[in-house]
């Protein structure tokens, strides 16, 4: 068995008197593992040495690996600020399992007061951004299981970009293991007498606390081009990479989605942002994906691949995943949803939206769903053709959670 989270490989001796002292130090660093994070925290009294291997980076990463087979999906208001508080957690398994419509619970996780917008997580680490007077910004990473919260991060004051267009995302350089936030924003550029407006990267680096901005104008990501996507599309951290949904640079900007705007199904392709190079790569969608679908197109990560969603002839809810990241010819149809399938136990009279799915089960079988229009959680068994929705409140953004997954890793 592979010992190297334990600490300088010296045998562990227990003090407590919940463990006898010939216990084999590997089962019990097993054992502590797979606790949860606050009782690895109490048990951080226990002795020194029980100190020592809990807060070693190899055992934290090894209890992530565990934590991550329990995620949780975390919700936010829908508007633009909040305090912490507020902000929900739902473990995705315990739902799964009760036909309880109390479903969120945020009993471990205590936040501030201070308004501000979650913009991603990683690693168990959750990015917030705060928003202070005219144009002036921060950030904070917060590690709700420990509790812990960073000091101000990336303070700057934005007088380039237009107003409100800025979408953040949180990423991790998998070459260093840095921590990066990423700033995707557009901005007033003079070419040749004429002023054009352009998209723009920014990466800040929470390792030297610097700003980096640069352009990509080959197409413009949609978070940009509609202003009512609510997260959706605004960047998906995937390996290290930030992913975003985007059309060419001559689509004009509307409110609304409007396919009737929009050519052929072919001009979206998938923009991705290597954090470790920080320069940027385009991917084609699915050869299948041959129509401008009737609502918008989403990006989503599931089972632990890059998937693409959109609904086809108004009758069908697709979902194909990236099987060899960046690969097109690793594009896989998962499965189809056909509007009947929803309609099968009366829940709705007709599919009148677009549906969103939130989680996937890892043998493909069981999916949650949510819907924009409707204040339920839907879960859908592929193989039995069910569906059962729980309602859930309404004053939460239902429509585009983030992934959480509890962890011992540190907001430094």
């Amino acid at each position: 068995m592979n010992m190297d989270y334990l600490p300088n490989k010296k045998r562990i001796h227990s003090n407590s008197p919940l463990l006898p002292p010939f216990i084999p130090d590997e089962i019990i660093a097993e054992i502590l593992c797979v606790l949860p994070v606050k009782t690895i925290l109490q048990l951080k009294c226990v002795s020194k040495t029980w100190k020592t291997l809990i807060t070693d980076p190899a055992f934290v990463q090894k209890h992530f690996n565990y934590s991550s087979l329990n995620p949780y999906l975390l919700f936010t208001p829908r508007k633009l600020r909040y305090p912490t508080s507020i902000v929900k957690f739902l473990h995705v398994l315990r739902f799964l399992e009760t036909d309880s419509s109390n479903i969120v619970s945020n009993d471990s996780f205590r936040g501030g007061k201070d308004n501000c917008q979650v913009i991603g997580t990683c690693n168990g680490l959750i990015c917030l951004f705060f928003h202070y007077c005219y144009r002036k910004y921060w950030f904070r990473l917060w590690n709700p299981a420990t509790r812990i919260l960073s000091k101000k991060l990336g303070i700057f004051e934005d007088h380039h970009t237009i107003y409100d267009s800025c979408k953040f995302t949180l990423g991790s350089d998998i070459s260093t293991g840095t921590y990066k936030v990423v700033a995707l924003s557009k901005v007033a550029v003079r070419e040749e007498n004429a002023i054009s407006i352009k998209n723009q990267f920014g990466v800040l680096s929470l390792g030297d606390n610097c700003w980096r901005n640069f352009q990509f104008c080959s197409s413009i990501p949609v978070c940009l081009i509609y202003g009512n996507t609510e997260n959706i599309n605004n960047g998906l951290h995937l390996n290290g990479t930030v992913n975003w949904l985007a059309l060419p640079k001559y689509i004009q900007p509307f409110y609304q989605y409007d396919c009737k705007s929009i050519a052929n199904a072919q001009q979206f392709v998938i923009v991705s942002l290597d954090l470790s190079t920080e320069t940027c790569t385009q991917f084609l969608l699915p050869p299948g994906f041959d129509e401008v679908p009737l609502f918008q197109p989403t990006l989503n990560i599931l089972m632990g691949c890059l998937c693409f969603l959109h609904d086809l002839k108004g009758s069908e809810f697709v979902i194909w995943h990236m099987k060899e990241f960046g690969v097109q010819k690793s594009w896989t149809m998962l499965f189809k949803i056909t509007h009947n399938d929803i309609q099968m136990d009366d829940y709705l009279s007709q599919f009148s939206t677009y549906y969103v799915p939130l989680y996937l089960s890892k043998n493909g079988d069981t999916c949650i769903l949510a819907n924009y229009d409707d204040n339920h959680l839907f879960i859908y068994n592929q193989r039995e053709k069910r569906v059962r929705r729980t309602r859930i409140a309404n004053k939460l953004g239902w429509f585009s959670p983030m992934e959480y997954v509890e962890s011992l890793v540190s907001t430094c």
